[in-house]
């Protein structure tokens, strides 16, 4: 079935004798040129620069919406990029931003819409560093480019480097990516709305500010996975903004260097040059900054480039709002803030050491009693207590939904082979099969409702008892979402059998006990 809907395409040209060409093949290549409109802005210099700067093929001048100004008005390429957006935009379905100097291949834009429609996100983002050409029109293909952080630039600027994937091993589809290339940009028409170009940054800092700021507005940014267009990566033949702006463009970079630091939270500015407009071009609030830096494998202000960041290869996008979001977001802040309280452990008194000597010995006779040799830990922490008997076990499978945590799990126990830790919020996600699951001080963390549906999913599992932590004659009172709140298993809304045993879990005033129920029941 041919793709629909239009394709805004968006180039800014710097006295570039190549932007006639481009626009020729953008639409001569384009499967459907009626869908095509471009918005171009042209910045020359009249008396040195000829007519073909500016030549719009004539089969196609009714869809070339643009405007030529003289280069003593530019204020680069993003300042360019902005402009283009709020002066010929018109809501087209998609947009394409690209550079002067571009050259396509048939069927461009039906192959786009396509790519982006086998993306698993309603907010796919399809964006790399594309091949190359040499005029007028000798391609270049070293295979399938992707996006990998290549370095932290002078200014401590992360700047994004095109690798490849050989032909022969194509991807099967678009791949998840961190980064976005400025040469090839294509999405829905709605992220010119919602994440306009910022026009107060200058050249350096454009790839990875707008990577952030869609990505923390709830776009996910994927590979392409055909090879559709080709860049002229031959700048010394073409004047830059800095070669006309010897005086001003300092001052330029050093505001925009410092707006990006602002923006990434490495260096806060209160300087009003700096500051302009903020609010429209700042990050999202669907994800968070952290979240991306964990996404991405990288720390901006610290500048430190992880190996995944390194090989460019990345994760499915997490979701983006629900109750799985939230769930993860705030036992991520208790965990980062410590808001527990203890200096053992992160998880909070109840995880200490001391806490569970009496509660471990009668662990070990039920994990006995009912021959339990695997065991998934929902809500595992960081193993502070359990730790110390988890080894005895033939299986350990440790979830919980706070990233770093099974990050430190991982490192500090990959000595023991026979335990595996993985994120997983345990209301929703499925979890695997074993002889029990073990859920000690999770449940009363979480609204009652939460609750219910962890309790459905032990069940689902196929496991066959359940350990879990109850309070006898608790009134199971409404709480919020990391608000501790006693919880009676036995009573509405869980309404559990009377579990077979139960085994005291701390100082007997607490009420507290891990009950044990045979989960087919």
């Amino acid at each position: 079935m041919a793709a629909t809907g239009t394709i805004f395409v968006s180039i800014a040209s710097y006295r570039d004798s190549e932007c006639a060409w481009t626009l020729r093949d953008l639409f001569a290549k384009a499967a459907d040129p009626g869908r095509v409109w471009a918005g171009v802005l042209w910045q020359i210099v009249p008396e040195e620069d000829g007519e073909e700067f500016i030549r719009i093929p004539a089969e196609w001048a009714g869809q070339v919406r643009g405007r030529v100004i003289h280069v003593a008005e530019s204020r680069g390429a993003c300042w360019a990029r902005h402009r283009i957006q709020e002066e010929f935009f018109r809501d087209e379905d998609y947009y394409l931003q690209i550079d002067s100097h571009t050259r396509f291949d048939p069927g461009w834009d039906e192959q786009l819409i396509g790519m982006r429609a086998a993306c698993p996100s309603a907010r796919a983002v399809l964006s790399t560093h594309p091949n190359r050409y040499e005029p007028p029109d000798e391609r270049f293909v070293r295979g399938y480019p992707h996006l990998r952080a290549r370095k932290f630039n002078r200014d401590g600027v992360l700047v994004p480097q095109g690798e490849y994937v050989a032909l022969d091993a194509r991807p099967e589809a678009p791949r998840p990516s961190a980064f976005i290339g400025g040469g090839l940009l294509f999405g829905p028409g709605s992220m010119v709305r919602e994440v306009p170009y910022d026009p107060y940054l200058y050249f350096h800092g454009e790839e990875i500010s707008m990577s952030v700021r869609l990505w923390t507005h709830g776009y996910d940014l994927y590979t392409p996975n055909s090879i559709i267009l080709y860049h002229n990566y031959s700048d010394q033949v073409r004047r830059k903004h800095w070669d006309d702006h010897k005086v001003d463009w300092g001052q330029l970079q050093k505001n925009s260097v410092a707006r990006l630091e602002h923006l990434l939270a490495i260096r806060p500015s209160s300087d009003p040059a700096v500051l302009q407009d903020i609010e429209r071009h700042g990050l999202g609030t669907l994800r968070t900054l952290s979240e991306y830096q964990v996404y991405a494998d990288v720390d901006l202000r610290r500048r430190h480039i992880g190996m995944r960041a390194s090989d460019g290869r990345f994760p499915p996008h997490p979701p983006v709002g629900g109750v799985s979001v939230e769930i993860q977001r705030v036992f991520a802040a208790v965990h980062r803030e410590n808001r527990w309280g203890s200096r053992e452990t992160r998880c909070g008194s109840g995880s200490m050491v001391g806490a569970t000597i009496g509660l471990r010995d009668l662990l070990r006779d039920a994990w006995g009693r009912l021959g339990v040799r695997t065991l998934v830990d929902a809500g595992c922490g960081d193993l502070n207590w359990l730790g110390l008997m988890s080894g005895e076990l033939d299986l350990y499978l440790g979830f919980d939904v706070v990233p770093e945590l099974i990050a430190q799990n991982r490192v500090l126990f990959w000595h023991r082979k026979n335990h595996f830790f993985n994120v997983a919020e345990i209301c929703h996600d499925a979890l695997p099969g074993a002889d029990a699951v073990l859920c000690r001080n999770t449940l009363p963390l979480l609204p009652n409702a939460l609750g219910v549906l962890a309790l459905r999913g032990f069940r689902r599992s196929g496991a066959r008892y359940l350990l879990a932590t109850t309070f006898p004659g608790a009134a199971n009172v409404v709480s919020e979402l990391g608000q501790w709140h006693p919880v009676d298993l036995t009573a509405p809304p869980f309404s559990l059998p009377e579990p077979l045993w139960m085994m005291q879990d701390g100082k007997s005033e607490y009420g507290r006990f891990l009950g044990v129920w045979r989960l087919a029941e």
